[in-house]
């Protein structure tokens, strides 16, 4: 069975890549940076350093092989193959599909029947219809009854985190990743058989578990960065030992909770008990998780359909606590580093159009409700609290 990886960064070849190889595929990394390229080549294997409390191993991925993204015989990979996968960032989707509609076309005219299942692996909500939809854009109409037969757009949820990495020598391809990994697909998706792939579980009910994953891990995640940016930390580790902030993170996720209660009639004492894990996983020292890399791309993060805005929305929607939430989504308003080209451009927009115009722009919200006012007056408490924020 063959496969290709989009994208040969930490999820790439720390899990999904990884997974793939131990199941038993042919897989070859894909990526744009020829430097990575050239190292997977040259090396070909890496070691990854799972790590937990009173936990280590370090183990060796061999076998692996990369090839540019805009190579000329990129096509040819994609018409061929059995399975693939992405994990380039949200951003880069676009740019993808282009290279998979000409991989698409090519396997049509060359009269492969086999089926191709295609799997998003981004932190975006439904991201493979997203990918799906993207490629259709390109190709023809003509092509459209062998798209509907033969190629399977599969979403997921997936659970991972794998901050760093480290170098062996000059084999800089090394990683270290928590000891905990989930991978869940909806199984109504996929044309053919499933593959048999290790550690990925099937689902008819995936939707439950991006939610749960989006609203638990990613919001908690967020909102412990932005809020761990005020004070100065430099890891989630320092941030989730802070007390006052530990609880925020803590009640953010029960408020975001209370809406998948509310959706999926899930039980409260079992939710309780996943937020716990998360907040364990969060407090693991060896990670080294930085604030900078989980706080990157704000704008993308504060849209109407993310991690922060689209909890709040929801709570208010069915009338349950959401001042937690705010604190979080306040936060990232504030949040200016000069690394980071969206929270300097946020930090313009509120310069320019000020802060209540700045976020019914930025998260699509409608002047005078509740929600952009509640954000409003948070992020003043912030700007009185931790002026410094502006001089990062």
């Amino acid at each position: 069975m063959k496969a290709l990886h989009f994208g040969a960064g930490n999820i790439g070849r720390g899990f999904v890549g990884k997974t793939i190889l131990d199941s038993g595929f042919n897989l070859i990394f894909s990526d744009i940076n020829k430097n990575l390229i050239d190292i997977i080549n040259h090396y070909q294997e890496y070691n990854i350093k799972l790590v937990g409390n009173n936990y280590e191993e370090i183990i060796t991925v061999k076998n692996v092989s990369a090839v540019h993204s805009y190579d000329s015989n990129i096509a040819n990979l994609i018409s061929h193959a059995d399975l693939i996968t992405t994990s380039v960032g949200v951003s880069s989707l676009d740019e993808i599909s282009k290279i998979l509609a000409r991989g698409i076309v090519l396997k049509i005219y060359s009269q492969n029947n086999k089926p191709l299942n295609i799997i998003a692996c981004e932190n975006k909500m439904m991201a493979s219809s997203y990918l799906k939809k993207k490629v259709l854009e390109k190709i023809s109409s003509i092509h459209y009854p062998y798209f509907k037969k033969y190629i399977g757009f599969v979403n997921c949820s997936i659970d991972v985190i794998i901050p760093t990495s480290f170098s062996i020598g000059k084999n800089k391809l090394c990683l270290v990743s928590e000891n905990f990994k989930e991978w869940i697909v909806d199984s109504t998706q996929f044309k053919g058989e499933p593959p048999k792939i290790i550690n990925m579980t099937l689902s008819s009910n995936l939707k439950y578990f991006i939610d749960r994953k989006f609203l638990t891990l990613n919001t908690g995640h967020a909102i412990a960065a932005y809020l761990g940016w005020t004070k100065k930390y430099k890891t989630i580790y320092e941030t989730i030992l802070d007390r006052e902030i530990f609880q925020i993170v803590k009640n953010s996720m029960q408020e975001s909770g209370l809406t998948l209660i509310k959706c999926y009639n899930v039980d409260e004492n079992k939710h309780l008990s996943y937020i716990n894990k998360i907040l364990a996983r969060f407090k693991n020292p060896y990670l080294l998780d930085k604030i900078e890399r989980i706080a990157r791309n704000p704008l993308q993060k504060l849209k109407k359909d993310e991690r922060l805005i689209y909890p709040l929305l929801k709570a208010i929607k069915y009338n349950l606590p959401y001042s937690n939430l705010v604190k979080g989504i306040s936060a990232a308003f504030f949040y200016k580093n000069k690394n980071d080209i969206e929270s300097i451009k946020i930090f313009s927009l509120i310069k320019k159009y000020g802060i209540e115009q700045t976020i019914i722009k930025i998260c699509d919200l409608n002047l005078n409700t509740k929600e952009v006012y509640s954000i409003i007056l948070e992020y003043i408490f912030l700007l009185k609290k931790y002026s410094h924020g502006f001089l990062k």
